[in-house]
């Protein structure tokens, strides 16, 4: 009996022995395998040529826009247009009553064929006179006056020329034809009003759409790389959306204005588009890009791959396991590509894409896709 005792004291001192390793086992914190760097994505540097673009807010501009009066007053007979249809040059776009001109030119004719007349009689007496002076029959008196005649004569026949004239230049007024090729606008008179010589409302405007142009200022530092792109060649212009995303239109440069403006710094400059079609519309606001210089092979990074410190521009190059941090030059950019100036980087390394915000100068890395 007391040997069993001893033996159940025993069983119980190896179970509670065996627990309070087990407990001090499980409670050891486990050793942490050595580490094997940050997972990151990394592209090669390569070379390519960059555009060097100057962006700037445009306005389209129509290459010209005609506000179409009548030059007779009258009632406005018919208006032979569609708001918004696009018409040719010489077209007839809009008619004025001419019937009271007509009668007023049938007049003048009338008074012009009587004159007519009456200076080839006049004309015709003062050969008979010529021929009867000869011979003592007419005074020179009445020779003279039969001269002075003829001439007074002549000016009435070219006064009444004139006055035909005129009404026929007035009559072809009536029928009003468009002075351009280009759209024509809501219509701003309807037909059976009175409409006045001159007026400057018109009765429609008339917009010729192309070539279009687009007209934006730049800032006067450019003027001389904008000179320098001029002289090699046409100048391109890209015409983008207010986004920025879809290309509108391309053009080349066709003017820049002669002074600066001294309240803004900057200059005007204005970009032909012979091919826009319906793309541009006029007083449309645009993002307009001029080309003004080409970087022949220069080294390119993704933009992404580019960070922003207090000294400046840079990224991280996978050097082996570790990241080396790189400062740069950043240069213009060209879609999802920036240029590296001053040889930041060089081409064939990896430059890190994803994970570099966690990254430090040395940090251990491994690259999981290029």
């Amino acid at each position: 009996m007391k040997r069993s005792r001893i033996a159940l004291v025993i069983v119980v001192l190896v179970l509670l022995a065996g627990g309070w390793a087990l407990y001090h086992g499980l409670s050891k914190p486990k050793a942490k395998p050595p580490s094997l760097g940050d997972p990151v994505t990394a592209v090669a540097v390569k070379l390519m040529d960059v555009p060097v673009y100057i962006d700037a807010l445009g306005t389209v501009t129509p290459t010209r826009s005609v506000t179409v009066v009548s030059q007779v007053s009258g009632i406005l007979a018919s208006v032979e247009f569609k708001e918004g249809q696009r018409v040719s040059k010489g077209q007839v776009v809009a008619r004025i009553d001419d019937r009271a001109l007509k009668a007023q030119l049938a007049q003048a004719k009338g008074v012009l064929a009587h004159d007519q007349a009456v200076l080839v009689n006049a004309q015709r007496d003062l050969a008979r006179f010529r021929q009867l002076i000869k011979v003592g029959s007419v005074s020179q008196q009445t020779l003279d006056t039969q001269a002075a005649t003829v001439q007074e004569q002549l000016g009435t026949v070219a006064a009444d020329d004139g006055a035909v004239q005129n009404l026929q230049v007035l009559v072809s007024y009536c029928t009003i034809a468009s002075p351009v090729e280009g759209i024509v606008g809501l219509r701003l008179v309807d037909p059976g009003n009175f409409v006045a010589a001159g007026s400057t409302t018109g009765i429609a405007v008339i917009t010729q759409m192309n070539p279009a142009t687009v007209v934006f200022a730049v800032p006067e530092d450019d003027l001389g790389a904008i000179d320098q792109a001029m002289a090699k060649g046409p100048v391109d212009v890209l015409a983008y959306d207010r986004n920025k995303h879809n290309l509108l239109a391309s053009g080349t440069l066709l003017a820049l204005d002669n002074q600066v403006d001294t309240t803004t710094g900057t200059v005007r400059v204005k970009g032909q588009f012979n091919d826009a079609g319906n793309a541009l519309f006029p007083n449309q606001f645009v993002n307009a890009r001029l080309k003004a210089d080409t970087l022949q092979q220069v080294a390119v990074v993704p933009t992404l791959a580019i960070q922003h410190g207090s000294k400046g521009d840079f990224v991280f190059v996978v050097q082996g396991s570790k990241a080396s941090l790189r400062p740069i030059k950043s240069g213009p950019a060209s879609g999802d590509l920036t240029a590296v100036l001053e040889n930041g980087v060089k081409v064939g390394e990896q430059v890190i894409t994803e994970g570099a915000d966690k990254l430090d100068d040395g940090s251990p890395v491994k690259v999981v896709s290029q």
